[in-house]
Formats: C-alpha cells, structure tokens, sequence
C-alpha cells in the first residue's frame, strides 16, 4: 500500500491525489516523478518504486483517475504535463527524473520539453517515441478502435486477479491492476467493478494521445533520455515496431538510446528490474549533464 494521499491542488476545482516518498537518504540522488498511463493510477508503479528505497519518488494520480479530482474538461496531453508541472512545483522536487509509461511517456516527454528547469532525464517506458498515427491508424476513427481497449466488460476482482495470473504478472502486481477498478462494497463486494476513470474521458485522451506530435518534441528535448521498449515475441509486429520507432527518429532529425526488454506492454509490473536500472543509470547520466552545464554556466 501507499497510504493516504496529499492532495495538491493544481486548478481552481481539480485536486490531484500525491504519494511522495522521501527515501531513507535522499540527499545527493535525483528525485524521480513516475506518471502513469490511462486508465490506470499511480499504483502502476508500485514495483518499481519499491526499489528506490534510497531516493525521493513522487507519484500521482493524473485528474479523472485513482483518488484524484474528476473535472469534466482537461483530458489532454498538454494538461496532464501542466498538471504535472504544478505538483512538481508544490511538491518542492526541484529538477528531478521524470519516468512515463504509454500516455504517461507522452505527458513526460511533454513535460521534459515544456519545462525543461523541472527535468534533467526523462524515461519513456513503451510509449512516447512511437508516431500515434503510423502504430494506431492514419485516422480516428480506425485508431479509436485500436486505442480504446474493451476494458468496460465490468470484470469481477477474481476474473482480473485470474487474467493477471494467466499472463504472467507477479502477484505482487494484482494490487495495481485492481486499483484501477472502484472497488465494490457490500453485498456485491465479489461482483462485477467498472474503471475508476470515466469513458468519455479516457476518449478525449485517447483521442488526444493520438494526436500527439512525438517527433516534434523530441527535436526539442533538452535533457538525456531513454526509451524502454517491448520486444514483441512476433517477429512481424517486432519489425513493425521498429519501423515506427525509426520514422520518429527520421522525423525528429535525432534518435535516444533504446533498450529493448521482453514483455508485453505492462512493463513496470512486468519487468520493474529492467525500468528502474534505466532510471538508475538515467539519474548519473543527468546528475553529470546537469554539473557540466552548471560549470560552462
């Protein structure tokens, strides 16, 4: 568990629900900020912020998700990386390491690029270098099928903790999916539960996600950066992978450093191991950047 969340107000109405983690000796180590994806909450990161025990980690839920505010505008990349800005800045992190997974790569690399004096590194896990419209379809209509996983069958906590098992997720991951569920009370406590973030909601993200100019972005980028990817077991969408992965490269006139790691899209509750020696490595690799261009200053 994370236990009772600081809730930071980051709009007139939208209050955002915080988990910060100080660690046992934070001083002289990078802070990181974990953002998670859709539909899910800050949760999704519970296995890689568990080794962090000796640096400040500070997660939250974006706004319509886990125990956050639910405003009936702002569902956009744009909004959830100033939303992030902010609880930075209430936060007192100062310049830190910002890790996203799928949409929170997006907000993160949005984010490294929007305020760069908040972000020496960023980590894009399996999300955030691919073209939306090359991976999903060249229009909405097509991506918004693609995009829009049948997540609303209204599952039981036993059917859930059964798919996780069945795919190969520890059981240590459980907790995170089901927090992405309101959990059902009473009577009904084993019955079916539905998505804490609202549909018409995860379609304006989706939607926003879809129009999301990676490339541009990536010219911008300031700061070092690493993309942990999935290596898809199928040969032929490994290969389709890694054509889109380079027409955003091609694009941005730039590539990142790429580590690829077997698995499926669920990489921080598949893989945490492999995530968190990025942002290890990420963090020295920052931590030097940011003395040098402290020293040339």
């Amino acid at each position: 568990m994370t236990g009772l969340p600081q809730m930071v107000t980051v709009t007139a109405g939208v209050d955002l629900a915080v988990h910060d983690t100080p660690g046992h000796h934070a001083s002289g180590q990078r802070p990181v900020l974990l953002l998670h994806g859709l539909a899910s909450t800050h949760r999704w990161w519970d296995l890689v912020a568990e080794q962090f025990p000796d640096r400040r980690v500070v997660r939250f839920d974006h706004r319509g998700h886990g125990q956050s505010s639910t405003p009936p505008i702002g569902y956009t990349i744009t909004r959830f990386a100033a939303d992030a800005a902010r609880v930075l800045d209430a936060m007192d992190v100062g310049p830190c390491v910002v890790a996203g997974h799928s949409l929170g790569a997006a907000v993160a690399l949005e984010l490294a690029v929007r305020r760069p004096d908040q972000v020496d590194g960023v980590c894009l896990v399996d999300g955030g270098v691919y073209h939306p419209r090359s991976q999903f379809g060249t229009n909405w209509w097509q991506a918004r099928h693609r995009m829009l996983l049948d997540r609303r069958i209204a599952p039981t906590p036993a059917m859930l903790t059964a798919w996780a098992r069945g795919t190969g997720l520890p059981d240590a991951a459980v907790p995170a999916l089901l927090a992405n569920y309101q959990p059902a009370t009473g009577p009904q406590e084993a019955g079916p539960v539905r998505l804490r973030l609202a549909v018409q909601h995860e379609i304006t993200a989706a939607r926003s996600l879809w129009c999301h100019e990676p490339a541009a972005l990536l010219a911008q980028l300031a700061c070092p950066a690493v993309a942990v990817l999935a290596r898809p077991a199928d040969p032929a969408t490994a290969a389709f992978r890694l054509k889109t992965l380079l027409q955003t490269f091609d694009r941005a006139g730039r590539a990142v450093p790429v580590r690829w790691v077997d698995g499926g899209h669920d990489l921080p509750l598949e893989r945490p191991g492999d995530i968190t020696a990025a942002i290890t490595h990420l963090a020295a690799h920052a931590t030097t950047a940011h003395t040098n261009r402290a020293a040339a200053a």
